[in-house]
């Protein structure tokens, strides 16, 4: 553990890079998953820009966007991907290779508008269970500690705070804000570990951070007439419908705690099947359900794996249990 700190505090050598492009990137990170066992949904056409993949295993659902340069996230991007992780209990990720003039250390998690970051190297790491306990922060590198461990290290050696700060050549203040949890500069993290003869390095877990990540208000203004009339629609049904932009799917309604339903607002069925397949390939990824509402009429009740409904059936439906009714049978047919 030490050793890899020590690369990353003390290397200078800029090694030769050669970006591969985002493709392969892409390639590399559904290849990693699917080894490692999780179900992965197929890279999303292009055009797409919400998320490249999703992945689950077991209880544990990713949903991952793929940059070169992370330095491209956007705020805009960053805050959809965060919301739409959130809405379908998932953890956003995103894989890059570079920031800057450089490419991304290994063993380090970075952070874009409160998103993690990861590069493809680190990502296989945490995928077979070596998650980092270093972060990219303000001026340079911090490690997160076990602050618990800290204290009961010191009073196993009868160190004081004062003793300790002097040896560290720190303030009493941050001795207590380590032992609290606060991170510590590389340099701080490596005289602690030498004076008190223990690895104190804690795990940061991908999982805990997207719990303690706030859900973001959706203050875009709605500006599409017929997602709009369909909110409408499903609020008067008592229905909890969020509207997500910049993926295959327009919306996600919850039922329950457990069950949701991705939900795609078309104009023409036909001229949308690649986003009806990538809507359904999603939804049986993480084993929810999908369904489509037209807004011209169709007598088609099934197209592509999801249930069909048109808006003029929606504007009929007074009552929730009949909405569910009907998104049932349409499911069965």
């Amino acid at each position: 553990m030490r050793a890899k700190i020590e690369i990353i505090k003390y290397s200078k050598l800029y090694l030769p890079f050669v970006e591969d492009r985002r493709s392969a990137i892409v390639k590399q990170v559904f290849d990693l998953l699917t080894r490692e066992g999780f179900r992965v949904s197929d890279p999303l056409p292009g055009g797409t820009t919400g998320f490249d993949i999703i992945a689950k295993r077991e209880s544990l659902r990713l949903i991952i966007k793929v940059l070169q340069n992370i330095d491209t996230l956007r705020n805009s991007s960053a805050l959809e991907l965060i919301r739409i992780s959130k809405l379908t209990y998932a953890a956003p990720l995103v894989v890059g290779r570079k920031a800057g003039g450089g490419p991304l250390e290994h063993g380090v998690i970075y952070f874009r508008h409160r998103v993690p970051i990861l590069s493809p190297e680190t990502f296989q790491d945490y995928l077979e269970g070596e998650m980092p306990f270093i972060s990219s922060g303000p001026g340079g590198f911090y490690a997160s500690i076990d602050g618990k461990r800290l204290h009961q290290r010191r009073e196993e050696l009868g160190y004081s705070i004062g003793y300790l700060s002097n040896k560290i050549g720190t303030s009493r203040r941050s001795i207590s804000l380590y032992e609290s949890g606060s991170a510590v500069t590389i340099d701080v993290y490596l005289k602690l570990e030498e004076v008190l003869g223990e690895d104190l390095g804690k795990s940061i877990d991908l999982l805990d951070v997207s719990r303690n990540l706030e859900m973001p208000p959706d203050d875009s203004p709605m500006d599409n007439d017929f997602l709009s009339e369909v909110l409408n629609l499903m609020m008067i049904h008592g229905m909890d419908f969020h509207p997500v932009r910049k993926f295959p799917f327009d919306a996600v309604m919850k039922e329950t705690l457990e069950e949701i339903f991705l939900i795609g607002l078309m104009e023409s069925l036909d001229r949308n099947m690649v986003r009806i397949t990538s809507m359904r390939n999603i939804s049986q990824i993480f084993e929810n359900d999908s369904f489509v509402i037209s807004r011209l009429h169709t007598t088609r009740e099934h197209l592509g794996g999801c249930p069909v409904i048109n808006l003029a059936e929606l504007r009929d439906i007074r009552e929730k249990e009949k909405l569910q009714i009907l998104i049932e049978k349409r499911k069965l047919a």
